[in-house]
């Protein structure tokens, strides 16, 4: 059965239930002279079937019928969703207020009385058509603006992620039909969270309005403008460009140029210049990209890269971007099993007294060996695992593996050694690292004096109060602190000398080139010198050749490691040098 719209004629239409054949007959012809188009029932059931066809505009129904009584029709029109939102009218011969509110609890909108008048009928009619048509205006706004709340992005009336995905797959149709070229931007700001952090997020807001308005202003001053160029917000800080039918690399290159120099002029707010940068990440459609989701994939894949190169960067997406994402995502999941598979073990690479030539210590370090992929390199592992909470688990889990081993050693009569074990940022700024250092030490039974624990510039430096106080704790365990990768951050010599720290280690990038760089060996030098001002040793680390051992030698500086001496081996083969005992 097919609906009728519920006006013929731009007649809104009315159906009438009313058993007493007088009144129906009169109800019809009042509301037809009125205007109305009318189609009426003799009961509830075939008003019912009347209501479901026509989908009417009012119902007017009698009480008290045959078949269905009016009770039973408004219950029924209420339960079907198609019919129950139309106003439905009680005409009754019995006023009781018992009976009205009954009626009303059911969900009608009004009660006529019989006898009533013409102008009480027509005016309770219209009343409730005029009803019904503001709360169908009401309703379509609400309707438009969830639309818009779907695809729009609140703050900036810009496109959101998922009206760009829209368009884009509009745009990719268009560029394949005329063999023309189409490129997403993504946009990356920086310093968004200090202009939030100083001046509060509504200063952040205006910020971001205006960031709109300026790459909206670009794109339109394009020259070459098409009707499916435009601008996205995709998230709090990330913009997006849809350019389509541009010219050649470079007009692309010279665009997204223009973009980050726009975002980058001064911000006047608050009384105050701020400036953001940002960085932008483009891709084809075509070179790895067939469908609209891998052009907002790839986008996104080239303004991670730029992000990792820092401010002001544009890079283009390259296949193997998108290969080194993939990979990166199967490390990241697959180091959470590495553990329990047995896949993880650790090395140790010798740290040899210079004077001596004698091993003195290891410095333990992480190795993973992949069923499927085979040995993965800790700067790609490493790295993966900072990201997310699981270096946690597997730096207790090295910590503990190198006390171990380094207390079977002891045991063994071979030592005295230190065990050099590397502590990763995200497990510094945990609360239980001391308890697990503790925990370490306690259930392999090694002397804390055999511990060294090893920290980077750039950790220590993230909260100096902080890790003044998690050194302390740790010093009073009594085993011994190094700095390592020295000289490649920014610590201050105010707060360097208050840290308890044993040992620095200088930098492998330092000492690489200390015999061809006059630079780099008088930083070398001066690391030393200042160490030993603070009465701390100094371990060199990269130490290949014979010259840079001997130049090391003659700065007094006191220990070191590097290829040198021996790569980092198994524990097996770094217990047969430990057994030798030289160098």
């Amino acid at each position: 059965m097919s609906h009728s719209v519920s006006q013929n004629d731009q007649r809104p239409r009315v159906v009438v239930a009313e058993d007493e054949e007088a009144i129906r007959d009169n109800l019809t012809r009042m509301l037809r002279i009125e205007g109305f188009d009318v189609a009426a029932a003799a009961n509830g059931k075939e008003a019912l079937a009347l209501i479901r066809e026509h989908l009417p505009a009012l119902i007017l129904s009698d009480v008290m019928m045959p078949e269905m009584d009016g009770h039973g029709l408004l219950d029924a029109v209420r339960d079907d969703p198609l019919t129950a939102a139309i106003p439905f009218v009680f005409l009754t011969a019995k006023a009781d207020h018992g009976d009205m509110r009954s009626g009303m609890n059911r969900g009608a909108d009004d009660y006529l009385v019989k006898p009533f008048q013409r102008d009480e009928l027509l005016a309770a009619v219209r009343a409730r058509l005029a009803r019904r048509e503001t709360q169908s205006q009401a309703s379509q706004r609400l309707q438009s603006e969830a639309q818009r709340l779907i695809h729009f992005d609140s703050l900036t009336d810009l496109p959101n992620r998922t009206l760009l995905l829209e368009r884009v797959r509009a745009a990719s149709h268009q560029a394949m039909r005329s063999q023309s070229r189409l490129a997403l931007i993504a946009l990356g700001l920086d310093g968004l969270s200090r202009v939030n952090d100083s001046l509060g997020h509504e200063s952040g807001d205006r910020v971001l309005r205006e960031v709109a308005d300026r790459l909206f202003r670009r794109v339109n001053q394009a020259m070459f403008v098409s009707e499916y160029d435009g601008v996205a917000r995709l998230a709090g800080d990330q913009f997006a460009v849809l350019l389509e039918g541009f010219g050649d690399d470079a007009y692309l290159e010279s665009f997204c140029a223009d973009l980050l120099a726009g975002i980058a002029a001064p911000y006047h707010e608050n009384g105050q210049e701020l400036f953001l940068t940002a960085c932008a990440g483009a891709a084809l459609l075509g070179e790895g990209a067939d469908l609209p989701e891998d052009l907002m994939r790839n986008a996104d894949a080239a303004l991670s890269h730029a992000k990792q190169a820092g401010p002001g960067t544009l890079r283009f997406f390259a296949a193997e971007m998108n290969e080194r994402a993939v990979r990166r995502l199967r490390l990241h999941n697959d180091l959470h099993k590495a553990l329990e598979r047995g896949e993880l073990a650790l090395h140790y690479q010798p740290q040899v007294d210079i004077a001596t030539r004698r091993i003195v210590g290891f410095e333990a370090l992480m190795r993973w060996q992949h069923a499927e992929l085979g040995f993965v390199s800790p700067a790609e592992f490493i790295p993966v695992a900072e990201e997310s909470d699981i270096i946690v688990p597997i730096g207790a889990w090295a910590l503990g593996e190198a006390c171990r081993q380094a207390k079977a050693w002891l045991d063994a009569g071979l030592g005295p050694l230190r065990m050099a074990v590397n502590l990763s940022a995200r497990q510094f700024s945990t609360n239980g690292l001391v308890a697990t250092v503790a925990g370490a030490l306690e259930q392999s039974g090694l002397p804390p004096a055999a511990l060294e624990l090893e920290i980077t510039e750039s950790i220590a430096m993230q909260g100096v109060e902080r890790t003044l106080a998690i050194l302390t704790e740790l010093k009073a365990l009594g085993l011994a602190l190094a700095m390592d990768d020295f000289g490649t951050g920014y610590s201050s010599l105010s707060y360097l000398k208050r840290f308890p720290l044993d040992a620095l280690k200088v930098d492998q990038s330092f000492v690489r080139n200390i015999t061809t760089d006059a630079g780099d060996a008088a930083i070398t030098r001066a690391v030393v010198a200042m160490a030993h001002s603070f009465g701390m040793i100094v371990i060199a680390e990269g130490v290949e050749t014979k010259d840079h051992f001997e130049f090391l030698a003659g700065l007094g500086c006191e220990d070191a490691q590097g290829y040198y001496f021996s790569k980092p081996v198994p524990a097996a083969a770094a217990g047969e040098l430990l057994a030798k005992g030289s160098f």
